[in-house]
Order: C-alpha cells, then structure tokens, then sequence
C-alpha cells in the first residue's frame, strides 16, 4: 500500500525549487549585487552590519533588514562569515580569497544586477 509522503510544515513553506531568495525582492537582490560588488573590489574588507549599511551601501538605517537578509545568505552560501569581537559587536569579512570564491562573486553580480 502506497501512502502520501508527509511533510513538515517549514518544508511546505519553504518550497525546495524557489530558488534564492533575491530572485522575488528586488531590494534583496540590489542590496547583494552591492555587497558582492564591494566584496569583489575589497577582499580584505570587515565591519557591522551597520557600518555595512552605512559605509559599504551608503544606505539609510531604515534599510538594515535589507542589509541583514543578504548577509545572512552570503554567510550561508559560505561567502561571508561573522565574528563576534571582544566588545560583542559582529563583523562580517569574506571567508576567504581565491578564484571559486571571485568567481562565485562574479556570478552574483551578474545574477543580481537588473538589465
């Protein structure tokens, strides 16, 4: 006898095939073609999420979930970590420099900047 799969909740809201997160907010996806941008053009690069938002963006406080959205994805696709300092603050900085990880930047760009 056959019986239907069943699925957790956060599995149906959070369908496998939606593809990155960028491709349906287009704030989202300006806010990492910036990022991988500034990434790309400054690899040794590190600051907070605000100073990210202010000094890397140049963007208003009002658009730091913007900021955090796409940093929580960078960190996730391994293109960013997060390290808490000694006076609890957390920077972000590239994970790492070589030619997968420009490359992967690159393709970001690309993916994410509107024709």
């Amino acid at each position: 006898m056959i019986t239907s799969p069943r699925w957790h909740l956060v599995c149906l809201a959070y369908p496998v095939n939606s593809g990155p997160p960028y491709r349906a907010d287009p704030n989202l996806r300006s806010v990492l073609a910036c990022l991988a941008r500034y990434l790309r053009a400054n690899p040794l690069a590190g600051d907070t999420q605000e100073g990210i938002t202010q000094w890397w963006l140049g963007l208003d406080p009002s658009s730091t979930e913007q900021v955090a959205q796409a940093l929580a994805w960078l960190e996730a696709e391994g293109l960013l970590e997060a390290v808490q300092q000694t006076d609890g603050l957390v920077h972000y900085r590239r994970t790492v420099q070589d030619a997968a990880t420009e490359a992967r930047l690159d393709q970001l760009i690309r993916d994410t900047t509107v024709p």
